[in-house]
C-alpha cells in the first residue's frame, strides 16, 4: 500500500522541489570552489602538502579557567555510512595524491554528489534519469572547466621556463599532467551514463567532447614540453656552431690550443658542454619518472624527446654536409649521442624507435668524421669513440 501509492507519491511530490533546488546551490557552490580555487592554485601535489602537515607550527591555545561540558555522544544515522563509504572508495586511493587540491576537491564533491543522489534510489524512473543526466551534464561541464584552467596554467608556466641546460621540469607541470590524468580516469565515471539507459547521439557527441578535450590538452602539453626539451639542445648545437671549419673564431681557436700545449696540458675541450647538457638530460628524465605517476604517458614522453633529439642533430649535420667537422664539434656530438641513446633505453624507449633514420644517419657520419678525425690527428679525440666500451666513463 506504500510503493507508488498515494502517499508515496505524496512524498516525491512535496521532496523533487527540494531535491532539485540542493542540486542547484551544490552546482552553484562547486563551481565557485573552481573558479576561487584555480585563481589561488599553487601546483603543488596533494601528496606534498599532507608531507608537509606535520612540520607546520600549531598555534599556541590558551588554558582556559571554564570547565567545558562533555560532546554528547551519538550515533551517526543510517544512511550516512553508505554515502561515506562510497564516495571514499568510490576514488581510487593513490589517485587522490596525484593532483593539485583544487582538481582532487572537484572529483570528490562530484562523486559525492552523485552517489547521494544514487542512493535516493527515486522510485519516479522518469525523474531518476533526469537527476542522472543532470548530474552528469554538470560533471562534464566541471571536468571541461578544470581541464581548461589547467591547459592555461601550463601555458604560462612553459612560456616562463628557460631554454638553457638549466632548466629543470617544474613540479607544478608534472601535477598538472596528473591532474589530466586523474580527469580522465574520473571522466569514464562521473560524465557517463548508464549503459542501461537509451543514450541519443546527442549525448554521446556531448560526452565524446569531454574526451577529445581532454586529448587534444595532452597532445598540446606533450608537445610543448618536447618543444622546450628540443629548445635546449638547439641552444648546445648553436654554440658548438661557432667551431665550423672557416670561421674566424675555429681559426682563432685552434691556434690557441696548439700554442698552449707546448707549455701546459690542455684540458679536453668541449666535455664542459656535452657533460653539463647529458646531466640536464639525467635530471629531467629522473623528475618525469618519479612526479608523473603514469608510466605510459611518460615513457611516450620520453620516446619523441628521444626522436625530435636525434631528428635535431641530424639536421644539424646536413647543414654541414659540406664541412669536416672541428675535433671539438666532433668529440661533444659523439658523447652526447652515445649518452643520450644509452640513457633513453635504460628508461625504456624500445629499440625500433631508438634505431631510425635519423639515428643510423647520426650514427654513420659520426663514425666517418671519427675515422677521418683518427688519420689526421691520431688521438685527437682523446679516446672518445663511436665504438661502444665498457671503459667509458659516465
Amino acid at each position: 500500500h506504500l510503493c507508488n501509492a498515494t502517499f508515496h507519491k505524496h512524498l516525491q511530490d512535496l521532496f523533487v522541489p527540494l531535491v532539485v533546488r540542493y542540486i542547484d546551490l551544490m552546482e552553484s557552490s562547486i563551481a565557485q570552489s573552481i573558479h576561487r580555487g584555480f585563481e589561488q592554485e599553487t601546483w603543488q601535489s596533494v601528496k606534498s602538502l599532507t608531507n608537509n602537515l606535520a612540520s607546520v607550527p600549531l598555534p599556541k591555545v590558551p588554558s582556559l579557567p571554564l570547565s567545558l561540558p562533555q560532546m554528547p555522544s551519538f550515533s551517526a544515522p543510517a544512511w550516512m555510512g553508505p554515502l561515506c563509504e562510497s564516495t571514499l572508495h568510490g576514488l581510487n586511493l593513490p589517485d587522490i595524491f596525484n593532483g593539485s587540491a583544487t582538481a582532487e576537491d572537484l572529483f570528490w564533491k562530484l562523486d559525492a554528489l552523485q552517489s547521494f543522489v544514487l542512493d535516493l534510489h527515486w522510485p519516479e524512473p522518469e525523474f531518476a534519469k533526469h537527476l542522472e543526466q543532470r548530474l552528469k551534464l554538470m560533471a562534464s561541464d566541471m571536468m571541461e572547466a578544470c581541464v581548461k584552467r589547467t591547459k592555461s596554467a601550463f601555458d604560462a608556466k612553459m612560456q616562463k621556463a628557460c631554454k638553457s641546460t638549466d632548466f629543470r621540469v617544474p613540479l607544478a607541470v608534472c601535477t598538472m599532467f596528473n591532474v589530466l590524468m586523474d580527469a580522465k580516469k574520473q571522466c569514464s565515471k562521473l560524465c557517463v551514463l548508464d549503459t542501461g539507459q537509451e543514450i541519443d547521439k546527442q549525448w554521446q557527441q556531448y560526452h565524446s567532447k569531454i574526451d577529445v578535450l581532454i586529448d587534444e590538452a595532452f597532445k598540446d602539453m606533450l608537445s610543448s614540453l618536447v618543444t622546450k626539451f628540443a629548445a635546449v639542445l638547439d641552444g648546445v648545437l648553436s654554440k658548438l656552431s661557432r667551431y665550423d671549419e672557416g670561421t674566424f673564431f675555429s681559426s682563432i681557436l685552434s691556434f690557441t690550443v696548439k700554442a698552449a700545449a707546448k707549455y701546459v696540458e690542455v684540458p679536453k675541450p668541449g666535455m664542459d658542454l656535452a657533460d653539463t647538457y647529458i646531466t640536464f638530460i639525467r635530471q629531467n628524465q629522473d623528475i618525469l619518472r618519479d612526479r608523473v605517476n603514469d608510466e605510459l604517458y611518460t615513457e611516450k614522453v620520453f620516446e619523441q624527446w628521444y626522436s625530435s633529439s636525434v631528428k635535431l642533430v641530424c639536421v644539424w649535420l646536413t647543414d654541414r654536409m659540406d664541412l669536416q667537422l672541428h675535433v671539438y664539434q666532433l668529440k661533444t656530438l659523439i658523447k652526447i649521442v652515445k649518452k643520450t641513446y644509452r640513457d633513453f633505453r635504460l628508461q625504456g624507449v624500445l629499440d625500433v624507435s631508438l634505431n631510425n633514420k635519423s639515428y643510423e644517419t647520426v650514427y654513420n657520419r659520426l663514425t666517418v668524421e671519427e675515422a677521418t678525425a683518427a688519420v689526421k690527428s691520431g688521438d685527437g679525440l682523446q679516446g672518445i669513440s663511436m665504438r661502444d666500451s665498457d671503459q667509458e666513463d659516465d
